[in-house]
């Protein structure tokens, strides 16, 4: 019984709840309905003001001296009474605007009074056309009118239909009591005009609640996106997709780029991006496919700090317009320890130059660039004379001195273009781009010259000493990488063989004493 009773109190809540929910959207529909109401009620007076004019001109002038007077004395009241009913809505209307039109059951009894004042008009202006020339236009066209332009209630309209038709009918009997057919072809007509004119109001009304439903769904999925925007612990940025104007950013994402809320309507999100054609590159791709998810991208806050983010891209449709929804990680701590990775993965730690497994892929990637473009360079390559006697006399600490100290002299005759890289342990390769030997010969002369001024200074037990090797590369050659080193080294090779103090007898590939 514990547990029927229980799952009883829960259905009976969410039934509750449910009601209560429903009642809510009812009332926020009646409200809205309500406000689209007066404001017509209130345009169609000021029309009708206007109509007046020329209606109490056709009265007093137009129909002056006509015989059946009673027709004239009867539409002059029924003017009167529409001319006053307008006035007094467009002061009611400023009262319930000033009041900000509250949900009270007198909103709704002022709105039915005047549709009502409305037909009920109508019937009578038609009625009273009876005595004239027997027409039921007006009655016709204000039923139509009425059910197009004020979506009332259905309920309420059909007991104005009903109340009025009524009346109407009563009214026109009383002019065709003597005239069967022409009372029912009446009779029919304004009976078939009444219907269209209730199927109207109930689809007009039904149309604008389910709208307004509609609306109320896209009101609450969009605020519970903002919910979740701003509660989100990752920075967010919403931004116009086509101007890149920010349009919403979380808190973390106001911290994240050092940005004051306040200025936040100012700002456009081009300017956290360091290199505009990538941004350009990360719109176009969007166009494409609508999303991008784990964009490595580097970023700037306003204070110009730098940082490498992880962003994810999505287009979405935000308050009807085109929008670009950005979710940034900031990972500028794991790009430092992946690029401190890199640089021990493809750096010789002893000299601080690149290492052979990295010099060699960007001579292939020249190599297979010069297949589809013009390349050029010279590969000059360094051996060190003497390692292997340093090595044995003084020892390995003193033999890798020896390697740096001739590494750095090597570099001090450098620019930013030119690469170097150690080959082996006593052997580098210097690589020119766009040059020729003689622009070679000439680093190479000067890097001879700092090594013999070192020399003597006698600050080593031994002599610094290098022999070396040229090749000139260009696009129309056919030749592989290893074979342009390897002809580079037969040359370094022929000059270690004129230098004096070299041991024939010990080999083509032995060092020297």
């Amino acid at each position: 019984m514990g547990k029927i009773s229980t799952i009883f109190s829960i259905m009976s809540r969410s039934i509750s709840d449910q009601f209560n929910k429903t009642s809510s959207n009812n009332i926020e529909f009646t409200i809205s309905n309500n406000r689209l109401l007066f404001t017509r009620i209130r345009s169609a007076s000021i029309i009708l003001l206007f109509l007046y004019v020329y209606f109490f001109y056709a009265d007093f002038v137009l129909y002056k001296g006509i015989q059946e007077d009673i027709y004239r004395i009867h539409l002059i009241a029924i003017h009167v009474i529409g001319f006053t009913t307008s006035i007094t809505f467009l002061f009611i209307h400023k009262l319930f605007k000033d009041k900000g039109f509250p949900h009270t059951k007198w909103t709704t009894i002022t709105i039915n009074l005047y549709i009502f004042s409305y037909v009920m008009g109508g019937a009578l202006a038609s009625i009273n056309s009876q005595q004239l020339n027997g027409n039921i236009y007006t009655y016709i066209v204000i039923l139509i009118g009425v059910a197009s332009l004020f979506p009332v209630r259905p309920w309420h309209f059909f007991f104005i239909l009903m109340f009025t038709h009524i009346f109407f009918h009563i009214g026109i009997y009383h002019f065709h009591a003597n005239e069967k057919y022409n009372l029912v072809s009446e009779q029919i007509n304004t009976t078939g005009t009444a219907t269209i004119a209730f199927i109207i109001c109930l689809s007009l009304y039904s149309y604008r609640k389910r709208d307004f439903q509609t609306q109320q769904k896209i009101k609450n999925s969009e605020q519970n996106l903002l919910h979740l925007f701003n509660v989100n612990p990752y920075p967010l940025i919403l931004t116009d997709f086509n101007s890149g104007k920010i349009l919403l950013a979380n808190n973390k994402a106001l911290e994240f780029y050092g940005v004051e809320k306040e200025a936040l309507p100012a700002l456009d999100v081009k300017q956290f991006y360091i290199s505009k054609e990538e941004r350009s590159l990360i719109i176009e791709e969007l166009k494409t496919n609508g999303q991008i998810d784990n964009y490595i991208v580097e970023q700037s806050t306003t204070d110009g700090t730098k940082k490498w983010v992880l962003v994810n891209y999505k287009l979405i449709d935000y308050m009807g317009q085109k929008c670009m929804l950005s979710g940034a990680t900031d990972i500028t701590d794991l790009k430092k320890i992946e690029t401190e990775l890199e640089m021990y993965a493809t750096t010789d730690i002893l000299t601080g130059v690149i290492n052979r497994r990295k010099g060699m892929e960007i001579l292939q990637d020249l190599i297979e660039k010069s297949t589809t473009e013009s390349v050029q360079f010279v590969l000059l390559f360094i051996d060190i004379n003497n390692l292997k006697t340093v090595n044995d006399r003084y020892g390995h600490p003193e033999g890798d001195s020896l390697v740096k100290t001739v590494c750095d002299i090597i570099k001090s005759r450098l620019t930013n273009a030119d690469i170097i890289f150690r080959y082996g342990g006593d052997e580098f390769i210097i690589t020119f781009l766009d040059k020729h030997t003689n622009y070679a010969e000439k680093v190479w002369n000067e890097i001879v010259e700092i090594l013999q001024e070192e020399n003597t200074k006698k600050r080593k037990p031994y002599e610094l000493s290098v022999s070396h090797g040229l090749y000139c590369y260009d696009s129309d050659q056919s030749i592989s990488l290893q074979e342009i080193i390897d002809h580079a080294d037969r040359e370094m090779y022929k000059e270690k063989a004129l230098i004096k103090g070299w041991d024939e007898g010990s080999g083509p590939f032995s060092q020297f004493y």
